[in-house]
């Protein structure tokens, strides 16, 4: 029993260690394509706000409306000595679907990409492709 109380403490500190993001997209800072009368034209999109959580494993859980979705990362240029290229991690949507997130935890800065919508899309408004540029400011 006097163990049980080590690995409840031990196990704390690894939820502990998750770090919670507050991420909003610059003015401006969401633009792409928009389907308008059957024919795509460039243009500003409504810029978004959400909350990002930096895993333990290394990948990223984004909420958006009350959605949230997995993103699996990646070290970016692994081969490079960190100081080169800072604290940055490329990321995937967990059902690769064309959407990507890159992060870089020093600065804060992020850009994700939804790009599936030309090629996939549907007659519906979820056909657009769009990329926001923004930062993300620890809770």
């Amino acid at each position: 029993m006097k163990y049980l109380g080590f690995v409840l403490l031990v196990l704390s500190g690894y939820v502990m260690a998750e770090e919670v993001y507050y991420c909003s997209d610059n003015d401006n800072g969401a633009n792409g394509f928009k389907k308008i009368d059957g024919q795509y034209k460039s243009g500003l999109f409504e810029e978004k706000k959400f909350k990002m959580k930096l895993q333990d494993d290394g990948n990223i859980a984004i909420s958006e409306r009350g959605d949230t979705r997995l993103y699996f990362c990646f070290t970016i240029y692994p081969s490079l000595p960190r100081h080169s290229v800072g604290n940055g991690k490329s990321c995937v949507n967990e059902f690769y679907n064309g959407e990507y997130f890159n992060f870089n935890q020093d600065n804060g800065r992020y850009i994700k990409i939804s790009a599936v919508g030309y090629v996939y899309g549907g007659d519906d408004n979820s056909d657009s492709v769009t990329t926001r540029i923004g930062t993300c400011t620890k809770f």
